[in-house]
């Protein structure tokens, strides 16, 4: 009679990686990367955009703009074995927005043990710094270790620790957007055909001792293939201080490519002429933008578009 085996059971899979600390990949695309065999850090980061695209059906040009290869990778290195005691990893990636004179337009930092991020505009090693101090919590005291260290010796009395620099306050100059007017993906992927619409919310924050403002709020599209703006038709207008005020923005249809959606808010003192100083300014990165082909024409006569260029402003209720 032969003899009886039981099979032996596959040794358990390894957990794998959130890979939705990734910026650019949400809940569905983490699942196709799962199901991919991509379920670590290093699997993700061992791939290149093009395989990724192919698994993920997400366009190889998003994956390089927002950079997944290299998040993986700071990730894999922070998820290491801690080391023994009481020491600890704190990871940050710090982006940076040069202009063409090499002026840093904007600052940008995300902090992965948290999955938070900040930024500001332009260039601010001390606000830099409080926000890594701040995230990183170095100064929050330590607490009690198994071996108490031992007592100092005498000597001089060391020199008076320096205060954290404190965090300057924040721009009076607040931005939300830009974005496509349409929700959903009707807004993010479009037809070369289609005009352009941008919608935008700005607030021009308390504090500011001036009472209503000017503003000014220029929108453009930059390729991500060589950096070219579109620039849409600029708004202006008056805000009050500490509302909100909603823009909707239009311009002719893009090109076919990817494209980043940006926008340069500006504040004057109400009743400002040309040429004086702006109270503040804040540049802020929106969302991108896949412009496809036109479609070729089906039977009977093809949809028109409006391509006149316009901004109007919409009241909050």
């Amino acid at each position: 009679m032969p003899e009886s085996r039981n099979p032996t059971p596959d040794p358990p899979r390894p957990a794998g990686d959130d890979l939705q600390k990734i910026a650019g990949i949400g809940g569905a695309v983490a699942a196709r990367l799962t199901d991919a065999g991509v379920a670590t850090y290093g699997d993700l980061a061992s791939h290149t955009p093009q395989r990724l695209a192919a698994l993920t059906r997400v366009p190889s040009g998003k994956i390089v703009s927002q950079d997944w290869i290299g998040q993986a990778r700071r990730l894999a290195d922070s998820v290491l074995a801690e080391p023994e005691g009481q020491q600890k990893y704190a990871t940050f990636h710090v982006e940076l927005l040069i202009d063409a004179d090499n002026t840093v337009r904007r600052t940008k930092t995300r902090h992965y043990q948290t999955d938070t991020e900040d930024s500001w505009p332009g260039w601010d090693d001390r606000r830099l710094i409080a926000v890594i101090r701040r995230k990183a919590a170095l100064d929050t005291p330590a607490g009690p270790t198994a071996e108490p260290p031992p007592p100092a010796r005498p000597g001089p009395p060391a020199p008076s620790a320096l205060p954290a620099p404190a965090t300057p306050p924040a721009p009076p100059v607040h931005a939300d957007g830009p974005a496509p007017a349409e929700e959903g993906t009707d807004g993010r992927f479009r037809l070369a055909s289609q005009p352009t619409a941008v919608r935008m919310t700005l607030r021009v924050g308390p504090g500011l001792d001036a009472g209503d403002v000017d503003y000014t709020a220029e929108v453009a599209a930059r390729s991500l293939a060589d950096g070219h703006r579109h620039p849409l038709v600029p708004a202006s207008g008056t805000a009050v201080i500490d509302q909100r005020v909603a823009l909707e923005l239009a311009g002719p249809p893009l090109p076919p490519g990817i494209y980043r959606l940006e926008a340069t808010v500006v504040i004057y003192r109400h009743g400002h002429r040309p040429g004086d100083s702006p109270l503040g300014r804040n540049h802020v990165l929106g969302d991108l933008v896949h412009v496809a082909p036109p479609r070729p024409p089906a039977t009977g006569h093809p949809a028109r578009h409006p391509t006149a260029a316009s901004s109007r402003k919409v009241p909050i209720r």
